[in-house]
């Protein structure tokens, strides 16, 4: 990580926002790095495009792990909120799953009914307001392990990195 960014004079910043306990643990922080990369940023950067044209933008990031597999993966795996964005939960856990489960599947699903009738998933009942992103504030939904709240983005210091890396290298 160091190395990618000397010369850019980015090095102490990409440390503190890939390894902010500072436990050296390369593997996690490579981790942290490559999935920004690949996924996470180009979502920001797609938002952050589509919003500065005009369009209605909404973000999200699907955090929750379901409880039958907390402890045994690292954090939600892709692709993972798609039994719960389509409320079929059940038929993904089976007798694993929770009522926390089910409730996580039945805001998921609201929000993506909302988005479906109305175009925003912000008018979905019973749940917290989804905000239209903007570069601005940068905030968007995070399907939480607490339930979805719409917050700035956690990961914001290390996409910066990752979004001035590829600046630098364009």
């Amino acid at each position: 990580l160091g190395n990618m960014y000397q010369q850019m004079g980015q090095s102490e910043k990409a440390l503190a926002a890939y390894d902010p306990e500072g436990s050296g643990d390369k593997g996690a922080i490579g981790m942290r790095l490559m999935s920004d990369m690949a996924m996470v940023e180009p979502a920001r950067l797609l938002a952050r495009v589509a919003s500065a044209a005009g369009r209605p933008t909404w973000q999200y990031r699907f955090s929750y792990v379901a409880s039958s597999l907390r402890g045994k993966v690292a954090g939600a795996l892709h692709a993972t909120e798609i039994p719960f964005v389509l409320n079929t939960v059940r038929a993904k856990y089976g007798d694993a799953t929770t009522p926390e489960d089910v409730a996580m599947g039945r805001a998921a699903n609201a929000y993506w009914v909302a988005f479906a009738k109305t175009g925003d998933p912000g008018t979905a009942a019973d749940v917290p307001k989804w905000p239209r992103y903007s570069a601005a504030d940068d905030v968007i939904m995070d399907f939480t392990l607490t339930g979805p709240v719409a917050k700035p983005d956690p990961f914001k210091a290390r996409l910066d990195v990752v979004e001035a890396r590829a600046s630098h290298e364009g």
